[in-house]
């Protein structure tokens, strides 16, 4: 697809992590499978991909988790 952001670039498949902060905690998502901008490094993620982040994420605060850096696996 073509880049919204730059206009520009075409997304090609590879991978990105993603930081997420909340409160006191943060968590950290390696080896994301994402869509990246060829030209200006924009990434996107798919709404699957999103959700399941997400509910990982939720899952981890409800735990008491604080600082957690981990790789990517479908939920």
């Amino acid at each position: 697809m073509k880049c919204p952001i730059c206009k520009h670039g075409d997304t090609i498949s590879g991978t990105a992590s993603i930081t997420l902060e909340r409160n006191a905690a943060t968590l950290v998502f390696k080896d994301v499978p994402a869509q990246i901008c060829n030209n200006c490094g924009e990434e996107y993620f798919t709404d699957n991909i999103t959700q399941s982040i997400m509910k990982q994420a939720e899952l981890a605060i409800a735990q008491g988790v604080q600082i957690d850096v981990r790789q990517y696996r479908v939920a």
